[in-house]
């Protein structure tokens, strides 16, 4: 390696962070508790982590975690559980709600200083020690920084084990290849030699020199793809290999298997979204998954009109055949309750689907779900004023099974309800009859919800609002 010195650029002045911002809160606590830890990558993005974008990659003591994780628990930080078959020793992730911006903000936590993917074999730098002593809080920063020249040493092998045997069928370089070198060219090539002997001597300056070469844009496939195998080498007696099914798993993800998002690690949510007609409830569960399904696992159910199984489309065809050709009342209110029947059945089908997906760390976000309250909206047939005209022991025992289902349906996580007033329902919903949207708004206003345990929210509230209480009480909850 050369020791003369590399003309060096000023790095750019770093903005103020925003003051209320949750980033900004969190490196506030972690200076308060004196825990002894480092951004040791990606501070320069900043505009991207604390929009939520990106991640927040932070090195943290290991005698220090406890003290660390009830840092952010005290700031509504959720740990994740790592999909399965990338889960790396010592590496933690945790999600926080930034209420100022409504975003999701992604700390990327480290016991141990692990590089590489974590579907293939990754590595520990044995440098967590030396990184964190190094640290200091720059002006205008949101957290400690390591040293250049570590942050450096670290930047370059990080990087030199992106490179892969699809380099060779590349007609161009990475697009990533063009961002490392000004950063590199900034630190000084003798202090980077003094780390290395000092805290990294497995690594020879000569393939630590090799894998900065294999950075540069101009440098040969072949040459990169050599420079990583000399370095894997060289860190051998660090290598934590994967799972044997990670590669799989990771091929599986790629064509939509699997499900996207990260889980909750101590658990997941059902979360129902209660209102009449207008009051939003299918607009902001379309915004509520928008919002967490690019972080974390989620569906959105509507449990009043759940997709009909065989017995409700067997019921909804004789009902039809029988209207058509005139039959009893009788008959077609004995029908009616077959139909529901077969709409309890599904609903509880859909049911199962929602507990399952939460138990599992996901979130279910569901429409009309059918707690007690709710009833009169998406219940039982005779809560409804349904069907009533069957009056037979065969309707007793139909109406008996049909309740079972919906009382073994168990009260959800969250319960929401958009209240609306039934005027404002009748404008917000042109399309429907009147006298049918007010009534149903009237039958939400008018229950009891005081033991439901549901949040109530005005939604004749403007919907940015709307949006912000869903998501503070959707974060306290799970």
């Amino acid at each position: 390696m050369s020791l003369s010195l590399i003309p060096t650029a000023a790095p750019p002045r770093p903005e103020r962070p925003d003051p209320g911002s949750l980033a900004a809160q969190l490196g506030e606590a972690l200076a308060r508790g004196g825990i002894p830890y480092c951004q040791w990558k990606g501070h320069g993005k900043r505009e991207r982590w604390e929009s939520g974008r990106g991640d927040i990659d932070l090195l943290v003591d290991r005698a220090a975690w406890p003290a660390f994780s009830n840092v952010l628990g005290g700031l509504g930080f959720k740990p994740i559980a790592a999909p399965a078959g990338r889960e790396a020793a010592g590496v933690a992730h945790f999600f926080g709600l930034d209420e100022r911006s409504g975003q999701l903000i992604h700390v990327h936590a480290y016991s141990r200083l692990m590089i590489g993917l974590p579907w293939r074999t990754h590595y520990r730098l044995p440098l967590e020690d030396a990184l964190i002593d190094s640290a200091v809080q720059h002006d205008g920063a949101v957290f400690k920084t390591p040293a250049p020249e570590l942050e450096a040493i670290v930047l370059v092998l990080r990087l030199t084990l992106r490179h892969s045997a699809a380099d060779l069928l590349r007609r161009s370089p990475p697009r990533w290849l063009y961002g490392p070198m000004p950063e590199l060219d900034r630190v000084e090539d003798r202090t980077m030699i003094v780390a290395i002997a000092r805290h990294l001597p497995e690594l020879s300056l000569d393939v630590f020199d090799r894998c900065r070469d294999a950075l540069r844009p101009h440098c040969p496939a072949p040459r990169r793809l050599a420079a990583r195998a000399a370095l894997t080498r060289c860190l051998e007696a660090h290598a934590a290999r994967p799972p044997v099914f990670a590669a799989g798993e990771r091929v599986l993800r790629k064509i939509g298997v699997g499900g996207p998002g990260q889980r909750l690690a101590g658990g997941g949510a059902v979360i129902a979204l209660l209102g009449g007609d207008g009051a939003g409830k299918s607009t902001c569960a379309h915004a509520l998954r928008a919002w967490l399904e690019p972080r974390l696992a989620t569906i959105h159910l509507h449990l009043g009109r759940p997709p009909r199984g065989l017995t409700t489309l067997f019921a909804g065809g004789l009902l039809k055949a029988a209207s058509l050709a005139g039959a009893s009342p009788s008959l077609i209110a004995h029908l009616q309750l077959l139909r529901s029947l077969g709409t309890a059945r599904d609903r509880y089908r859909l049911y199962r689907r929602a507990r399952r997906f939460a138990t599992s760390g996901g979130l279910a976000i569901c429409e009309r779900y059918p707690t007690r309250e709710n009833w009169p909206l998406a219940g039982p047939s005779d809560a409804q004023g349904y069907a009533l005209g069957a009056q037979s022991a065969l309707a007793q025992r139909l109406r008996r099974w049909e309740h079972g289902y919906y009382e073994r349906m168990t009260r959800p996580d969250l319960v929401v309800l958009l209240r609306l007033d039934p005027e404002t329902a009748v404008r917000r919903k042109p399309s429907e009859p009147a006298a049918y949207v007010r009534a149903r708004a009237r039958v939400t206003r008018d229950t009891d919800w005081s033991r439901s345990g549901a949040r109530i929210i005005d939604a004749a509230q403007p919907l940015a609002d709307v949006l912000a209480t869903l998501k503070t009480e959707l974060w306290r909850t799970v």
